[in-house]
Order: C-alpha cells, then structure tokens, then sequence
C-alpha cells in the first residue's frame, strides 16, 4: 500500500516562494555590525519579509544563501555583495577575556 505525501514544511514553502538566490562567500563569522548591514542591505532591496536566508550545502558549502522572489533582487544583492567587500572582511577577534575554570581547573 502507498503511503500518502507528507505535507509541506515551511522551511520547503519559503523556497518555493523565494527561487532566486545570491551568494554570500564568506566561512568565517560575521562582526554584529556586519550581519546587522548585509541584512539591512536585504531589507532595503526586498522588504523584511521578502527574503530568506539558509547556510548553503553541497556546491555552495560555506557560502550563506540569501533567497528572493525576483531575480532583479538576487542580482541587485549580489552586486552589493561585490560593492560592498563584505565578503573579505575580517571576522570578530578571539574572546580575550576570563574563562570559566572547569572540573575544579583553574580559572584564567
């Protein structure tokens, strides 16, 4: 007997709604005031609710997809993203500060 289609989940209809994508390269971390001006950046092109944002997987491994419903608003980020130098700029320094003392070790 043939099992029934399981629904959709949001995350496959937010795709469906958003097929075009840019490509944002980048491995390492973002500064906060990075992160806060490449998604100002989506906001300005598309609205707030009119982009998506997932890690990217297989051909696109360290790359953070930003997915649109137009392909005007794909390129128009991507040519931000190359504007912008966003992509090599450097991420957050270590955390210098104290460290939690662990198992009864010492505390830094």
């Amino acid at each position: 007997m043939a099992r029934p289609k399981r629904g959709w989940n949001s995350h496959q209809l937010r795709l469906r709604e958003l097929p075009h994508f840019a490509r944002l390269r980048r491995e390492d971390r973002f500064r906060t005031a990075d992160d806060a001006e490449w998604r100002g950046a989506a906001d300005g092109i598309a609205g707030p609710a009119g982009w998506y944002s997932i890690a990217g997987t297989y051909a696109d491994w360290g790359c953070r997809l930003i997915h649109f419903a137009t392909r005007a608003e794909a390129d128009a980020m991507q040519r931000w993203i190359a504007e912008s130098g966003i992509e090599t700029r450097p991420g957050p320094a270590a955390y210098n500060g104290p460290q939690l003392g662990v198992a009864g070790g010492e505390p830094s």
